[in-house]
């Protein structure tokens, strides 16, 4: 039987990790004590904790999430370790080709820095390890299914640049992870798992791994 590890942050009222962003509001809206049954009415961002990026966040015309199907969201996971890289550090192409030999087309390619540790302070949003754009152009030519990153953005070296590569070259991308220190070694596969809404460029996320 599979076990399964929850890589989702929790959102609450009040999260958000970019100062610009949206605040996450989560308000009671009916209650057992008044109303006779629970009922909340959230607001969030659609990039606010974990949360996948569909093509349309970045490339005009792409792809928005509800259009993305669901083969594309469950992929086989590759962990890759990089909690050598620290606050306002990148990771370079050499680095990531490393691990040639285990990306394979198709993959899930899950950067682990442990950096969702951070979490919530400021450093989290703004002094992210970065993947570099050689290295993102690099999963592009290795046609990975999606990347997934432990910051609330890929790359604040090269942000636009390095999303439109990423997202106009067939890979989505998955932010804000958790707890990939849990993993282990082995194989594993990836589901992040978002609400289906119309015309909409990426969404909150139940990001898991599920263990054979």
């Amino acid at each position: 039987m599979s076990r399964f590890i929850d890589l989702t942050l929790t959102l609450e009222n009040g999260t958000r990790a970019l100062d610009l962003d949206p605040i996450t509001f989560v308000n009671k809206y009916r209650t057992i004590k008044q109303d006779g049954y629970n009922l909340c009415q959230v607001v969030v961002s659609s990039h606010v904790g974990t949360h996948i990026d569909a093509p349309s966040h970045f490339i005009e015309g792409g792809e928005t999430l509800d259009q993305v199907p669901l083969e594309r969201l469950i992929r086989r996971g590759k962990l890759l370790d990089f909690t050598i890289k620290g606050k306002n550090s990148s990771i370079s192409r050499a680095e990531m080709e490393e691990h040639d030999s285990v990306i394979e087309p198709g993959d899930a390619v899950l950067v682990r820095t442990d950096w969702y540790k951070t979490f919530p302070s400021r450093d989290y949003g703004y002094n992210i390890p970065n993947i570099s754009t050689e290295a993102v152009k690099y999963l592009v030519e290795k046609k990975i299914g999606i990347l997934g990153v432990e910051p609330p953005t890929l790359n604040w070296e090269d942000n636009p640049n390095s999303h439109r590569i990423l997202l106009g070259g067939g890979v989505l991308l998955v932010e804000g992870l958790a707890y990939l220190d849990k993993i282990g070694p082995g194989e594993f596969r990836f589901h992040a798992i978002p609400l289906k809404i119309d015309g909409i460029d990426g969404f909150p996320v139940r990001a898991f791994a599920e263990i054979p």
